[in-house]
């Protein structure tokens, strides 16, 4: 399922399992390896395990915060861009504990710009946070 020369691996978190599986497709079909993970326990798992170049993670899962997700990745591998996706327009207030905050509303090409913008800047060791129409002001 890779294709072209987008080589990445995004770590897609969400409860819904509909939305994360149609997120898998799309991502796939534009050439990246998808990791998926229904729960904050499966995701850790997972981002221990893999190679993650980025993780895309809904905010408000079962039982704990997207935000709450990213401040143990970030504790477990600081240079894993993460970036909360959510429903929920209101960027969270704990947001300093993630990247980047993008709103479902955004079109899948502003969050394939996203995901190819993060996944370059880090194979160059940029640590500068990639922005988004999405990440509005909360």
């Amino acid at each position: 399922m890779v294709g072209r020369s987008r080589n990445g691996i995004v770590l897609c978190v969400d409860d819904e399992v509909e939305a994360l599986n149609l997120r898998k497709a799309m991502l796939e079909s534009h050439g990246y390896r998808v990791l998926t993970a229904t729960n904050a326990e499966e995701a850790l798992k997972l981002f221990d395990c893999e190679g993650v170049d980025v993780v895309l993670t809904d905010h408000l899962l079962k039982g704990q915060t997207g935000t709450a997700l990213a401040a143990e990745m970030k504790r477990r591998k600081p240079n894993v861009p993460i970036a909360i996706y959510s429903g929920v327009a209101q960027v969270p207030d704990d947001m300093y504990k993630a990247d980047v905050f993008i709103t479902k509303l955004v079109t899948p090409e502003e969050l394939l710009a996203y995901l190819e913008a993060t996944i370059t800047a880090k194979a160059k060791g940029s640590t500068s946070h990639i922005i988004t129409k999405g990440q509005g002001a909360g």
